[in-house]
């Protein structure tokens, strides 16, 4: 309901009689992408929240942005893909930067992630690869709509999550960049440093962009150093609630849902070097439970980038998610949920500024407790086209 608000407030914005007179610079663009996978398995795997996935057979990105004032932008964004239920804001947010010589701003609406660097990347024509990387995709054993009893539930549910995106159950990720999150946030640099800092109503597994149904925010940012051009450096937190209301049925006696947090470290670093360019982020992220304990995962990714002068480039991922042991209600000491790999490669060129071909292969390796590990290999295709 919230975010329908925010569309209405930025909608009237744009009305004004300011920009009716020709004073505010309005802007509409999309980015179209187009794909093809050799295996249905493959998409499940990389199914993102809505049940839309980067190698699906179509997605449209539709984008509103307008500067109201010299200090003033307004953006809007929404995707569509097949399947889709009523059209809804991926983004709606108002940016204040209230003094031009300086690198400070205040985003407010449904904003992008403040925390780590994938954020810009999330677009295809900005993404080295087709791919995103597991800690912001994939869905861990951890149910939210229901409460699991204790561990056994969540062991019971392990490498079911992500394999469970058809709506009727819903599983937390590490952090969702298919879903943003109604809140604000302070930005900018002093260079050499960057920084963020704000909050948020939900949590980076869980936003609540909507109806807020977890007591408690989230305070998050991030803090990065660029020492040297093409050297970038960065840690990232968060900090919040993440059960919803209707857990305090399993609160022990004098116990609060908000004594129970999701907390969020990351480090990133980049570096840039002519043609070849790496970047990598690290995540360890605890969710304290009222069952189950803490249920930790550490996890991260690598990639680089070799540009050819043509216009080409050759690309490679390699990323990983690793679960803490529980102990059973049968003493078996096991990982809570299943350990991931994953590697992807890809071919791009470069047509002309707007429009960009890919050809990939990835491969994930699940590995499930006391058995073999299950591999998912496939090969894809896309193209990205920009207007």
């Amino acid at each position: 309901m919230k975010q329908r608000v925010w569309v209405t407030v930025l909608a009237a914005a744009l009305l004004a009689p300011g920009a009716a007179q020709g004073s505010a610079d309005v802007k509409l663009r999309g980015l179209l992408d187009l794909g093809l996978a050799s295996s249905n398995n493959g998409r499940l795997f990389n199914r993102l929240t809505f049940g839309d996935s980067n190698f699906d057979p179509y997605r449209l990105r539709l984008f509103l942005d307008a500067q109201l004032t010299p200090a003033l932008e307004v953006h809007v964004q929404t995707l569509l893909h097949e399947g889709w239920g009523p059209l809804k804001a991926d983004g709606a947010y108002a940016l204040w930067t209230p003094w031009p010589n300086r690198d400070l701003s205040l985003e407010a609406g449904k904003i992008p992630w403040p925390i780590g660097t994938y954020a810009p990347r999330t677009y295809s024509d900005k993404n080295w690869l087709i791919g995103t990387p597991l800690m912001y995709q994939y869905h861990t054993a951890l149910q939210w709509d229901v409460a699991q009893l204790g561990v056994d539930d969540v062991v019971a549910a392990a490498g079911a999550g992500q394999l469970s995106l058809d709506g009727s159950k819903k599983y937390l990720p590490l952090i969702d960049e298919r879903w943003w999150d109604t809140g604000a946030v302070a930005l900018g640099s002093i260079r050499p440093l960057e920084f963020s800092l704000g909050v948020v109503q939900g949590s980076p597994s869980w936003p609540s962009p909507g109806n807020d149904d977890t007591p408690g925010q989230t305070v998050l940012g991030r803090v990065g150093l660029v020492p040297a051009p093409g050297i970038r450096l960065g840690v990232s937190g968060a900090d919040g609630t993440w059960m919803p209301a209707w857990y305090s049925v399993l609160l022990p006696a004098g116990a609060s849902l908000r004594d129970y947090r999701e907390t969020t470290l990351m480090a990133d670093a980049e570096l840039a070097q002519g043609a070849f360019e790496i970047r990598g982020e690290a995540v360890r992220r605890r969710w304290q439970t009222i069952t189950a304990g803490d249920l930790d995962v550490n996890g991260g990714y690598g990639e680089a980038r070799w540009s050819l002068s043509n216009g080409a480039w050759l690309a490679v991922r390699g990323e990983a998610l690793r679960f803490s042991d529980v102990t059973t209600s049968t003493l078996a000491t096991r990982p809570w949920d299943d350990g991931l790999q994953r590697w992807e490669g890809v071919m791009g060129y470069r047509v002309t500024r707007d429009v960009r071909l890919k050809l990939g292969a990835q491969r994930t390796l699940r590995q499930p407790f006391g058995l073999a590990r299950v591999r998912n290999d496939f090969l894809s295709a896309g193209i990205s086209l920009r207007f």
